[in-house]
C-alpha cells in the first residue's frame, strides 16, 4: 500500500493505489491548496523530496503549467491530477 507523507507537518497516511496527491494528503489530516482540480492552474504545485518514480507519469497539460510557473517537473507536481502508483512519496508543500 502506498504511503504519502506531507511535510512540514510530517502528516503521513498509507493509501490506497491510485489516488491523487491531493487526494492522499487529505488522508494524511492536511488541508492542501488547489484551485482547479483538472491540471490547468498550479495552484496546488508542490515539492517530492522523495518517491518521484511512485507517481505516475506527467502529462503535457501538467508540464505546461509546471513550465508557466517555473517549475522543474523533476522537482515538482501538481498534487490535483497526480496520482499514486506504489511505495512512499514525500511532498513539501510549496505555499
Amino acid at each position: 500500500m502506498p504511503k504519502i507523507t506531507i511535510l512540514p507537518q510530517n502528516a503521513a497516511a498509507e493509501v490506497e493505489a491510485g489516488l491523487t496527491l491531493l487526494e492522499a494528503g487529505e488522508k494524511a489530516g492536511v488541508e492542501m491548496e488547489a484551485g482547479c482540480f483538472n491540471c490547468s492552474c498550479g495552484t496546488c504545485v508542490t515539492e517530492v523530496v522523495r518517491g518521484m518514480e511512485n507517481l505516475e507519469e506527467p502529462t503535457p497539460e501538467e508540464l505546461d503549467v509546471l513550465d508557466q510557473w517555473n517549475k522543474d517537473p523533476e522537482k515538482f507536481r501538481l498534487t490535483c491530477c497526480v496520482k499514486l502508483r506504489e511505495g512512499e512519496v514525500v511532498l513539501r508543500q510549496a505555499h
